[in-house]
């Protein structure tokens, strides 16, 4: 199978995998939240995003090498111990720190509850480098379906408890299930076992390689999700805890339309790097089905967002509708993100993806942190609006990944654009159009009319450029059409 046709099918099973698990973990999530109060939601949302920053920085770097590297076992024995040691640091840390913490927020029963998570942390360090593994030889199918095992599995434990009232234990269990069950299968699929320690050198050689990544990682969690954090010191724990289920709703949007092509991506530049005419015509091909993709869902999503929530979630979550609406509209930051993380990386120019990093994670912390006082829905336009100084700061990165002028792919990223926001504004005179509506009834019409007018947007614009991204899927998954 060729480069193009293993990234098309990989991305394919990815989709389809990630849109199962997801679909599934909101039908747990819509059921949980139901029995759950918003305070308690607030008080997880601290405690995940505390535990999954310490996890991501700690583990950072062992999957990059693993793919960078493909089949050195000397590496992965590198990367394992070097990424291992800095987990069961970070997990220690967060133990002796989770009183602390607590009292920081005003939340005693956080220290527990921190304690209990950090044993994660730990857990994630024996998942990495066999993902990567079946990553590098593109089994994305196995990645997918072990991942979706440890949904459904987190989501049947939490469920029972949940019911019962012990809505703190239901949210804890989930993900430490879910964590435990895909170290495990990944390990079996992918013939792996925890190697022994390797000499000092290549232990330091990890360390070297992983450290830029873990700083990238650091400030690319509180990019994504971690600025939590700061705003849960600015507000009520309930109003974070309705914040915190809109931005997960975000989240889950750019996981649907944008992670499992994503996952290509290491392994595709990788594979190109020495080619620089390849590398950017790749580049510029994935970003052009990336950005149709993402806007096309931030479009749909955006329109319908009270529908979609209180649909899922009861009236009494309404709060989250409109904050999930507005942070919609950073779709252009992400796609761009997207793309940029895996070209340096690949690059091995790892020290220009932590700076960029720290610049994006600065800006969204800055926005977090005045804007909150002011409201969900002010701290949400404020978020919104600090990315159009991410696209900026992004087209500069991708200038210094492709070493070129990057004008041709801000025009790729106009067109998009145009389709979201006449979707969304159309979808809005329709639903002023038709008052009374059901829930249903205004989900599919939003949805419905955001999506139409997206698609009918970018064909009338650019009919030739729909055509050929469409020839290109038919190629990369089916082959070359007959002659």
């Amino acid at each position: 199978m060729g480069l193009a046709r293993g990234a098309a099918h990989g991305a394919a099973w990815n989709f389809a995998t990630v849109l199962a698990e997801r679909s599934f973990g909101f039908l747990i999530l819509g059921l949980l939240l139901r029995t759950i109060p918003a305070r308690v939601v607030g008080l997880i949302a601290i405690a995940s995003v505390i535990s999954d920053l310490a996890r991501m920085i700690s583990v950072s770097g062992a999957g990059e090498q693993v793919l960078a590297y493909p089949g050195d076992r000397a590496v992965e024995a590198g990367a394992f111990w070097s990424q291992g040691l800095a987990a069961l640091g970070f997990t220690i840390v967060l133990c002796l720190a989770a009183p602390w913490v607590a009292g920081l927020y005003a939340q005693p029963a956080l220290t527990l509850v921190l304690r209990v998570m950090a044993v994660n942390i730990f857990l994630t360090a024996f998942l990495v480098v066999p993902s990567a593994r079946l990553a590098t030889n593109f089994r994305f199918r196995a990645v997918g379906l072990i991942s979706l095992g440890s949904t459904v599995l987190g989501g049947v434990t939490a469920l029972p408890l949940a019911f019962a009232g012990r809505g703190i234990e239901a949210l804890i269990d989930q993900r430490m299930i879910g964590i435990a069950f895909y170290a495990l299968v990944a390990a079996v699929a992918a013939r792996w076992r925890p190697p022994r320690p390797p000499p000092w050198p290549v232990l330091r050689a990890s360390f070297r390689f992983s450290v830029p990544l873990m700083q990238a990682a650091f400030v690319d969690y509180i990019a994504m999700t971690g600025y939590v954090m700061l705003v849960g010191l600015r507000v009520p724990v309930a109003d974070l805890g309705r914040f915190r289920i809109a931005q997960r709703l975000v989240e889950v949007l750019q996981e649907i339309a944008f992670l499992p092509a994503s996952k290509v991506f290491m392994p595709v530049f990788v594979a190109v790097r020495g080619e620089p005419e390849r590398r950017d015509e790749a580049v510029r091909q994935m970003l052009d089905v990336l950005s149709m993709a993402i806007f096309f869902v931030s479009a749909v999503c955006g329109a319908a967002a009270q529908p979609i929530v209180l649909l899922m979630f009861g009236q009494h979550w309404a709060a989250a509708a409109a904050v999930f609406g507005t942070l919609t509209l950073m779709a252009p930051a992400t796609a761009l993100y997207g793309v940029i993380n895996p070209l340096l990386t690949a690059a091995r120019r790892t020290r220009l993806v932590a700076y960029f990093a720290w610049a994006n994670a600065a800006t969204i912390m800055l926005a977090a942190w005045f804007g909150a006082p002011f409201g969900l829905r002010a701290l949400a336009w404020a978020l919104a609006g600090r990315g159009v100084l991410g696209v900026a700061l992004f087209l500069a990165a991708l200038r210094l990944g492709l070493e070129r002028p990057v004008a041709p792919v801000l025009k790729m990223l106009a067109l998009p654009c145009l389709g979201l926001l006449v979707g969304r504004l159309a979808a809005a005179a329709a639903l002023a159009a038709w008052p009374g509506l059901g829930l249903v009834a205004q989900l599919l019409l939003t949805g419905g009319v955001a999506a139409a007018v997206f698609l009918l947007v970018v064909t009338a614009a650019a009919p030739a450029r729909i055509i050929g991204m469409t020839a290109r899927l038919h190629r990369a998954f089916l082959g070359p059409r007959p002659v």
